[in-house]
């Protein structure tokens, strides 16, 4: 048997306990919950097996390498971690509510691989992987990203139940207005060729919103409720577009994502479609799956509440997810990449795409930690920072190997 079936074993075994997992909390029936944490504990043995075999079978092609080394074997390895960190804490809290919202992120990165046609071939190491440095590297910088992601689901989840009410239609017009203005003056000014300007101009005003989140905006429920819309319709609005183009590009190519370079017509077919009714479909998909989420948040909260424990057991998991996950981004993430960085191109720090998102990303973390310990910050505001802190995990990890070039560029997705 190869490895790659026990993946895709895997896979349907994580559909199954996200669907018993999302039904145990609709239908508050326990032997629901336990089939739920049945198969997650099942296909996380299945993982681990199909992860064991896919490194022998490297050696016995007469490759021998660690099972790290591009986007198919990455995404499955943060798979794996993603899971593992879930089933061990909730052996520890008690509780199956996480898995609703863990469940979902191991299914569809094992389902991306499948339906983006990623390249599952074992093949030799490009010269600049080829050091004794890759396992420790990667496998602390995704161990790491696997504890951000759990502390991620944490907040989100901490957010809605500390919101008590999500504010007058009026804040969700203003936001639906901004975003409208936002998204034509950025398709204009990319028509004018300024596109680099109005993209630092976006980022600008989001450090400014992030940092009055942090600072102020968390006293502000509606806000803080603002925010978890916008986290939650980022996260299912990219997966939701991204099948949508695949599915286009499958038909009008014929041929699988990887021999045609997916990443390269991603979101032509909608985003940045020729066609400006298609741009503005589009566009009022996202605005209206904004609206949704916005409209249904309270709902889920009352549909947790009974399933989990309190908020200061929350905020403590969010901090132990965090203090554990930075140590080992430090040090494999930035330590150790910087002296294979060193080894493979002869510089430390050369200011790659990666490196810098990676750095941005340590910050933010950075900042968590030092407001816990020296500001003695707890609840809405940590969970923000934590919140932001995954939005810039998901850009390091994925943003950088599928958007924009540089020396990581092997990781992507051919």
């Amino acid at each position: 048997m190869e490895s790659s079936l026990l993946f895709n074993l895997a896979t349907l075994a994580y559909l199954a306990a996200m669907v018993l997992y999302v039904a145990f909390l609709v239908l508050k029936k326990e032997n629901v919950g336990k089939s739920a944490s049945v198969l997650a504990y099942a296909g996380l043995a299945v993982q681990t097996v199909a992860l064991i075999m896919r490194w022998a079978e490297s050696y016995q092609m007469g490759i021998g390498r660690v099972p790290l080394s591009n986007l198919y074997e990455s995404l499955v390895f943060f798979t794996w971690c993603t899971v593992l960190i879930y089933v061990v804490v909730e052996w520890k809290y008690k509780t199956r509510a996480f898995g609703a919202f863990v469940m979902p992120v191991a299914f569809m990165a094992l389902a991306f691989i499948n339906v983006a046609g990623i390249s599952n071939d074992i093949t030799p190491l490009v010269p600049a992987l080829k050091s004794n440095w890759l396992l420790y590297h990667v496998l602390l910088s995704f161990i790491s990203y696997a504890t951000f992601g759990v502390a991620f689901a944490v907040s989100i989840i901490y957010l809605l139940q500390d919101t008590e009410e999500r504010g007058s239609a009026g804040y969700l017009a203003a936001a639906l207005g901004i975003s409208t203005v936002l998204i034509v003056l950025g398709y204009v000014l990319n028509s004018a060729g300024m596109k680099v300007q109005f993209w630092m101009g976006l980022g600008i005003l989001a450090m400014v919103w992030f940092t009055y989140m942090v600072v102020k905006g968390a006293l502000s429920r509606p806000q803080v409720y603002l925010f978890i819309t916008f986290c939650t319709t980022l996260a299912s609005g990219m997966l939701i577009f991204m099948g949508i183009d695949f599915l286009i590009f499958k038909m009008l190519h014929q041929t699988s994502a990887a021999d045609d370079g997916f990443r390269k017509h991603m979101f032509e077919s909608t985003f940045i479609s020729n066609s400006i009714p298609v741009i503005a479909i589009s566009w009022a998909g996202v605005l209206a799956l904004f609206a949704v989420i916005w409209s249904s948040g309270l709902k889920i909260k009352v549909m947790l509440k009974q399933f989990l424990p309190a908020q200061e057991i929350l905020d403590d998991l969010n901090y132990r997810m965090i203090a554990i996950g930075w140590p080992l981004f430090t040090a494999g993430g930035l330590v150790m990449g910087a002296i294979w960085a060193n080894s493979a191109w002869g510089t430390y720090w050369g200011w790659d795409p990666k490196e810098t998102w990676s750095l941005i990303t340590w910050f933010v973390y950075s900042i968590y930690l030092h407001a816990r310990y020296v500001r003695g910050w707890k609840g809405t505001q940590m969970a923000v920072i934590s919140s932001i802190g995954f939005l810039s995990v998901i850009f390091t990890y994925l943003g950088v190997n599928l958007v924009l070039s540089g020396l990581h560029s092997y990781g992507g997705m051919n």
